[in-house]
């Protein structure tokens, strides 16, 4: 896309400001390039500015303010283009709000009809100073916080005034957020899911364009404010400061979810950095107060008070990376867990898994053993050790006699003898390493809103084997990321970081046992072998229950060790095809798009259009 008409022009005398140390300063710079992401064609935005001036739902003002980071040190020129991606919106009602010392910038341009500029002095040691009066100068209700140096895309305002108007109860909305090098070319989209309040405590899960409400902001201004919203004046950098807002709006429980958009609307720019440990300071950075220097992570505080109103039994710790934090929970009862393994032969396999249940040294165990017509010598044998006296387990050994393999049917079947305030589905192909792993998964399946806990599972050459069930992937279910290295991040770090999914493995599932009963259990009529467990989480979700992907423990799952590949077996194969009918008969509605693992078929091709 090139020569769009736009209201002013990206050549100009601010091309040549001093500080700017671009090798080539007279280029022109395309107007896609610095100001839209996607394949916007000419006509598509002219229909969009269109719109923008006849429907009356597009006649609110918004406010957008440029806030500091006192650690970023951006050229004039980057400047000048943050003023400008304000400049070229779609939206033309727009109360632009910066900081008094780049008025002059601001003056090199024509400034657009509809854009009313208003100016306010910054705080040169703390964003969310900056922003509280930036806040107290604007009037619009409509609020988006931009960073100095960074940018919008062309239809960012316009998209943000369309997803507001159909979530009038979202307390914000916040869109995707895409990276740009030095020489304004953008790599690395960062698409979100839904709104997650569990990796909310572990990262910043709404990075990019924020739209704020002005009616929901009032606590962050008023007196008597409780500690999470006070804390919010220690945090100095203007990521920490949009993290901080979408914690403390997100955990009032009068508001409903925060709302995601799907739309790349924010460019994070690379800036320079100077920080407190570098020679080169901020231009405008003065010495920090001796309260700054004394709060070590503001964040760490704000997190612990966002847990405290949640009323969740969690706490969090610091990481080694910036910005990233990690969760705590407590199993200290020690409830009693009863685990139910279906087996079919296998014997090294099972005597391995039992063998990883008991290094986890949890006091409080009994195992359930659904034996599917094995013939194997040698697993009779181990049968007769785990439930001999000598044996250290609390075992029970159930024989099914179904004429075929029914996976579900053997969990129900399991059912019938747990015990446990605690039920544990797990395939006999599965180990638990870490000795913590019972003690982390019922920790977080003891949280009131939790139904299903999964884990990560790997493979046995540490790539991934699940980190979550997706809805829609192989246009039913699939597991996401499966074959990706350990190390690999994910979008906001969901392999490292507890997350919420659609759905969680059988392979191992958490849950209380009250949950299983009250979905009743598997569906064993029309899910058998294939997608049982997919369907029991989704069940469970219409109960208003959570499924948690816990990524603390490290699990391996030598998956299809038992019963093979089910598509190289043509009576399987058949009997699949029957389960996916079934799915999707049951769940079509929810198979076009997955709430918490971004579906980004569309934008990913809209991504390549502009990248190639």
């Amino acid at each position: 896309m090139s020569g769009n008409n736009v209201t002013h022009s990206l050549n100009g005398p601010a091309n040549h400001l001093k500080n700017d140390t671009t090798k080539d300063t007279t280029e022109r710079i395309r107007f896609r390039d610095v100001t839209t992401v996607g394949d916007l064609s000419p006509r598509e935005l002219s229909s969009l500015q269109q719109i923008c001036k006849e429907d009356t739902t597009m006649a609110e003002m918004i406010s957008v303010m440029v806030i500091n980071d006192p650690y970023t040190d951006p050229l004039d020129r980057q400047i000048l283009l943050t003023l400008r991606s304000v400049y070229g919106q779609c939206y033309d009602k727009i109360e632009l709000i910066i900081p008094d010392q780049y008025a002059l910038l601001a003056s090199l341009d024509r400034l657009p009809s509809g854009i009313d500029l208003k100016t306010y002095p910054i705080d040169p040691n703390s964003a969310s100073k900056s922003f509280l009066t930036a806040l107290a100068v604007s009037t619009a209700e409509i609020i988006v916080p931009l960073r100095l140096g960074d940018r919008l895309s062309v239809d960012a305002l316009f998209r943000l005034k369309v997803a507001e108007s159909e979530n009038k109860s979202a307390p914000f909305l916040y869109s995707d957020i895409v990276s740009e090098d030095q020489n304004h070319r953008l790599h690395s989209p960062l698409w979100h899911g839904n709104w997650d309040w569990i990796l909310m405590i572990q990262t910043d899960a709404t990075k990019g364009m924020l739209g704020l409400r002005r009616s929901n902001l009032g606590p962050l201004t008023s007196k008597g404010q409780p500690p999470i919203i006070q804390s919010i004046s220690a945090v100095q950098t203007y990521g920490d400061l949009c993290w901080s807002i979408a914690l403390i709006l997100s955990a009032d429980t009068s508001l409903s979810e925060p709302k995601h958009f799907a739309h790349l609307c924010y460019i994070e720019s690379a800036l320079s950095i100077n920080s407190a440990l570098e020679t080169t300071q901020s231009r405008f950075l003065t010495s920090p107060s001796e309260d700054q220097v004394a709060t070590q992570n503001p964040m760490l505080e704000l997190l612990s008070g966002y847990i405290s109103r949640l009323g969740l039994n969690l706490s969090v710790d610091e990481c080694a990376e910036p910005r990233q934090f990690k969760v705590v929970s407590e199993n200290s009862s020690k409830p009693l867990i009863s685990v139910v393994i279906p087996n079919h032969n296998g014997s090294g396999l099972l005597a391995n898994a039992l063998d990883s249940l008991a290094n986890t040294g949890y006091p409080n165990l009994q195992i359930i053993i659904v034996d599917d017509a094995s013939t194997d010598y040698e697993i009779r044998k181990l049968y007769d050790l785990l439930l001999s006296k000598k044996s250290q387990y609390k075992a029970e050994v159930i024989e099914s006699n179904e004429p075929s393999f029914n996976y579900s049917r053997l969990i129900n079947q399991g059912r019938k003898l747990v015990e446990g305030e605690y039920m544990v589905t797990m395939n006999n192909d599965v180990e638990l390493i870490s000795r913590d792993s019972l003690d982390l998964l019922v920790g977080l399946a003891r949280l009131p809103k939790t139904g299903v806990v999964g884990a990560r599972l790997l493979y046995a050459d540490l790539t991934i084997q699940h980190v979550g069930v997706g809805l829609g992937i192989n246009r039913y279910s699939g597991h996401y990321l499966s074959g990706k290295g350990r190390d690999e991040s994910g979008y906001d770090n969901i392999t490292h970081s507890i997350h919420r999914a659609s759905a969680a493995t059988g392979a191992l599932q958490v849950f209380r046992t009250e949950v299983f009963d009250a979905v009743g259990g598997y569906d064993d009529d029309r899910f058998p072998v294939a997608f049982n467990d997919v369907d029991f989480c989704l069940r469970v979700g219409e109960l208003g229950l959570q499924v948690l992907i816990d990524t603390r423990p490290l699990v391996f799952h030598y998956e299809g060790k038992t019963r093979g590949n089910e598509h190289r077996d043509h009576y399987r194969f058949n009997n699949w095809v029957g389960e996916e009918t079934a799915f999707a008969q049951r769940w079509g509605g929810k198979l076009a798009s997955d709430p918490f693992y971004p579906r980004i078929r569309e934008t990913l091709l809209s991504w390549q259009a502009s990248t190639t």
